[in-house]
């Protein structure tokens, strides 16, 4: 069974570890999205409409290479009925996700 390749990059670096603890929450959040957009059926166009947005914008979020903007966050779990907590306090309660649009 091959490891994920984060697993084979930290066993290759040790300065690798730090970089991936610092991108973590990055990363654990664009999973989250991409997980539920999904289960839920959506295309990120689709996902786009729900926020306000275009669809590139969802797609670079995505991609993980960018850090959104705070408003887009909270924009994005409100409309996938995400929670989202920043450090011990929850800034928005886990929702019922919004209306797909055609």
């Amino acid at each position: 069974m091959t490891k994920p390749l984060h697993h084979q990059l930290l066993n290759e670096s040790p300065d690798a570890d730090a970089e991936y603890e610092r991108l973590r929450p990055r990363f654990e959040f664009v999973t989250a999205v991409v997980q539920t957009r999904t289960k839920l059926g959506w295309s990120q166009r689709d996902l786009a409409r729900a926020v306000g947005v275009s669809q590139p914008v969802i797609a670079r979020l995505e991609s993980g290479d960018h850090d959104p903007k705070l408003g887009t966050m909270l924009a994005v779990c409100r409309a996938l009925g995400l929670p989202l907590t920043v450090g011990q306090r929850t800034v928005l309660a886990k929702g019922e996700p919004a209306t797909r649009t055609a």
